[in-house]
């Protein structure tokens, strides 16, 4: 008799050890095992005005229609050497337009805001549904002042 027909608990080990971690990465890339998406704002959500502490004020109404008063944002020049010389300036349009972009994982939804001020501005959509937030950058990400929160006043 063969080896395996003396041990054959060791041929079931050999076939389910590789089977079970095969289902459970794909149960884990699929979000079926692992933990669950954080709760995150939808569109409905969002409806509301937000404020950033500095001023600068955002609306979102239901229709798509947004109006920004006082929303700082940095305009960039480029420079004859091929710098680029950005500028702060203040956002005012009582005529914008936005729509939500929901994204898996859950956690990347954006708002996305078509200005006067410029083109469709990403913003990120953050918080929990009963306290949303949405974010922007305000110029070069990582730097200390170009994160901007408006909260749902």
């Amino acid at each position: 008799m063969s080896d395996w027909g003396k041990r054959p608990w060791l041929l079931a080990v050999l076939l389910l050890v590789p089977a079970a971690a095969t289902l459970a990465g794909i149960g884990t890339y699929t979000g079926v095992l692992g933990p669950e998406d954080p709760p995150r704002p939808g569109r409905a959500d969002l409806v509301g005005r937000y404020e950033d502490g500095e001023g600068g004020v955002v609306t979102l109404r239901a229709d798509g229609k947004a109006e920004l008063t006082g929303v700082k944002y940095m305009a960039e020049y480029p420079e004859a050497d091929g710098s680029v010389f950005a500028t702060p300036k203040w956002c005012h349009d009582s005529d914008a337009n936005w729509s939500f972009a929901e994204a898996r994982p859950r956690w990347s939804h954006q708002v996305l805001i078509g200005t006067r001020c410029g083109a469709w501005i990403p913003w990120d959509a953050e918080g929990t549904p009963s306290a949303p937030e949405i974010v922007y950058y305000a110029g070069t990400t990582g730097h200390p002042d170009a994160r901007r929160v408006l909260t749902r006043r």
